[in-house]
């Protein structure tokens, strides 16, 4: 086995403008670092390899080290039935770390849900019902246009008396223009 090549597919990720899976060989005494220098090759040179992780399909992170690629398929051979030359890899770019993920979200909701004022507190309870089985809320809308009823001729009898007092103001301003 040490003198066969090891076939090594490649699945990448798509904007790389390569095919899904890519297929190519290497010796067998090759390293890893000859590995990166021949994937590297394959992208583009805006996208430097740093950027990159290289891992098996059992998700071991193949680390740029003077192993071999010989090491790197016995240890992806001892987890599978068959020893092989196939070294099946898959690349992925690296996802930097934020300032937190969903838990960190919820607890700022939280936090500002906590912090609020109560406003309203009466309206919490408008959608309860009275021992008569009507809304709260109906019962206070029914009183308060009651209210408003009782109180509305004497408001348009005060904006009638104060659009009268602006007409007048505004005839007896001519008035005094034609004297």
């Amino acid at each position: 086995m040490t003198s066969q090549p090891v076939n090594i597919l490649l699945t990448s990720f798509p904007g790389l403008s390569l095919p899904p899976t890519l297929s190519f060989s290497l010796p067998s005494t090759s390293t890893v670092a000859d590995l990166t220098t021949r994937i590297a090759t394959y992208l583009p040179a805006s996208l430097p390899l740093e950027y990159l992780t290289l891992t098996t399909t059992n998700n071991k992170a193949v680390r740029p080290v003077t192993d071999t690629l010989l090491s790197i398929v016995s240890d992806d051979a001892t987890t599978s039935t068959s020893p092989s030359n196939l070294l099946p890899l898959r690349l992925s770019a690296r996802l930097h770390g934020g300032k937190g993920g969903f838990g960190s979200q919820l607890r700022a909701a939280g936090g500002r849900m906590s912090s609020k004022r109560k406003r309203n507190q009466g309206e919490d309870n408008a959608s309860s019902r009275n021992l008569d089985g009507r809304r709260l809320r109906t019962v206070n809308e029914a009183k308060a246009l009651a209210e408003y009823l009782a109180v509305r001729p004497e408001m348009e009898r005060k904006e009638k008396e104060e659009r009268r007092r602006r007409w007048q103001a505004v005839v007896d301003a001519a008035e005094r223009r034609q004297e």
